[in-house]
């Protein structure tokens, strides 16, 4: 029997839940995506943003029956409930980090029928518009049942997991990238993470102002190189003053590969390959979806 991996993000990610009547409406006026779209079980990327539009976080919003449910890089967890929660004034909302109600798992392989029918999850996540690229989450009650199932094989080693996201051109976001980016250098409108027919929302005039009368002057790729970058940092081509980017993330394959995400300047993205300083060479991947 073939087995299913299913990557064990409980360690990487956080699970938000927002309750209350006014859950729906505080959550429209506050972030990028379309809240009252998401059906039953549905879900959608969107972004938290700064009232200058750049993104504090990225997450997935999923509908749980009456709640909510946010699910984030766990570093950007206590970030997003702060801030949060200096908006919902009279609003009958509550927000808690509910991590250990649920379990998240990362999963790329198309479930065999066995599987489906016996590990039926709350929320099923697409990822990226990448064909069975999801995140799984199932209630805490039901993790030794999907642990001990002869269907799946659990990876606690999320390496595979952060390649996988990589390659799809995926963005979360830390502490040392929040508030660096418009959604749009993250590439969110191509992805879904933004809605330009709902009402305002914090940082909503600037977003949508470069979206109707601007251009988008830097985009989000994948990367391989020699050296590691720390995320956060500018990078900079060789003999050139001027920053063409900013690393949005970095991990490594070995002692002296690595590869990532950066936020790049247009015309930096008209070649393959850049050499930056040091002489470093980086080799720019193209996305899975079309930047156009």
């Amino acid at each position: 029997m073939n087995k299913a991996s299913l990557y064990n993000l409980n360690s990487s990610t956080s699970i938000i839940t927002f309750s209350g009547v006014d859950a729906s409406s505080f959550l429209q006026g506050q972030v990028t995506c379309d809240v009252l779209s998401i059906a039953e079980a549905g879900s959608v990327l969107g972004a938290l943003c700064n009232p200058k539009g750049r993104v504090i976080s990225t997450f997935q919003l999923a509908r749980n029956n009456d709640d909510y449910l946010m699910v984030l890089p766990n570093l950007m967890c206590d970030i997003v409930i702060k801030h949060l929660s200096k908006f919902i004034f009279r609003s009958k909302v509550s927000i808690q980090d509910s991590s250990d109600q649920f379990n998240a798992f990362g999963c790329s392989d198309k479930l065999s029928k066995e599987a489906e029918q016996i590990l039926i999850p709350t929320i099923k996540i697409p990822i990226a518009h990448t064909p069975n690229l999801t995140v799984l989450i199932y209630p805490e009650e039901c993790l030794e049942s999907v642990k001990l199932s002869e269907h799946v094989q659990i990876e606690d080693n999320l390496d595979k997991w952060q390649q996988l996201l990589t390659n799809a051109c995926y963005p979360e976001l830390s502490p040392a990238t929040s508030e660096l980016f418009i959604p749009q250098m993250l590439n969110l409108d191509h992805l879904g993470g933004i809605s330009f027919k709902k009402g305002c929302y914090t940082g909503q005039e600037i977003i949508a102002r470069l979206h109707y009368k601007g251009s988008v002057k830097k985009r989000l790729v994948s990367y391989t190189c020699t050296q590691q970058y720390q995320p956060g940092s500018d990078i900079h081509q060789l003999n050139i003053d001027n920053s063409i980017g900013t690393i949005l993330s970095t991990h490594t394959e070995d002692t002296t590969n690595f590869y990532g995400l950066a936020v790049l300047k247009l015309d930096a993205l008209q070649s393959d390959s850049l050499i930056l300083r040091n002489n470093i060479k980086i080799f720019i991947q193209p996305t899975e979806y079309a930047l156009d």
